[in-house]
């Protein structure tokens, strides 16, 4: 008679190994398409194609790794469960007014689908890694810890602004926006079990800076320190509707 198998559960040190493999992904592929389209002097309509294509790759690896790893559905890739969810989405969408209000756009019109495509696929492998493998690899830790994994491990990894010559007050607090956005947006799919609120937000709100040139003026700055503060307090609310317990729940 053989005994029954059960499957070894994954040591807590070995899934934050994995977290940070997962993290490093995008980075590395954003990086392979920014040095290629720098090799070949290409002009910005055609960096911005060849950088869309490596991040569209890296996102297709993480929609891969999804599937092999609990299925496309389980992993995010799928509808907010109730609509009333999906409206959680609309307060994160109202912060693009203050960029809007502070950058007002300034790129050529002719860049602005070139801009689109890229910010679309930027805005798909950035949440399905860091809000899909990620949050799902440290889920099991608790909801707690994999919000705050994802979030820590995407702010940290947007201090590469430095290496690309921003200054340090302006990474300083591009990376505390980072910090607050990742919070949100990992809150937000625990909420509605879905990555496409996420995306829509990301790529809505990284459209806005392109096209408003990606400033780092006094005024700008200031704009970004305001949607920190408004982010933080949508933050906390969203921590208080994740905690409450469902009617179902509350009944027993």
């Amino acid at each position: 008679m053989t005994r029954p198998t059960t499957a070894t559960p994954v040591s807590t040190p070995r899934r934050w190994a994995v977290a940070v493999g997962f993290a490093l992904v995008p980075v590395v592929f954003t990086a392979a398409g920014a040095a290629i389209a720098q090799i070949m002097e290409l002009s910005d309509v055609s960096a911005s194609l060849v950088l869309a294509a490596t991040t569209a790759l890296s996102a297709a690896i993480g929609v891969l790794g999804l599937s092999l790893r609990g299925g496309l559905r389980a992993g995010g890739l799928r509808a907010p469960r109730r609509l009333r969810e999906a409206l959680w989405l609309l307060p994160a969408l109202a912060v693009v007014l203050i960029v809007i209000a502070t950058q007002p756009p300034t790129a050529s019109p002719s860049l602005w689908l070139a801009s689109a495509v890229l910010l679309a696929a930027v805005a798909a492998n950035e949440e399905v890694w860091f809000r899909g493998n990620v949050l799902s690899v440290l889920r099991p830790l608790g909801a707690g810890v994999a919000i705050g994994g994802s979030t820590l491990l995407f702010a940290v990894l947007h201090l590469a602004n430095l290496a690309g010559g921003e200054s340090i007050p302006a990474t300083v607090l591009q990376v505390a926006f980072a910090a607050v956005f990742g919070l949100v947006a990992a809150q937000l799919v625990v909420l509605t079990g879905s990555l496409w609120p996420g995306i829509v937000w990301h790529a809505v709100w990284n459209f806005a800076n392109v096209i408003g040139g990606n400033l780092t003026t006094p005024w700008a700055l200031t704009g970004i320190g305001v949607a920190i503060v408004v982010l933080i307090m949508y933050s906390l609310l969203l921590a208080r509707r994740i905690a409450a317990p469902t009617a179902s729940e509350a009944r027993g």
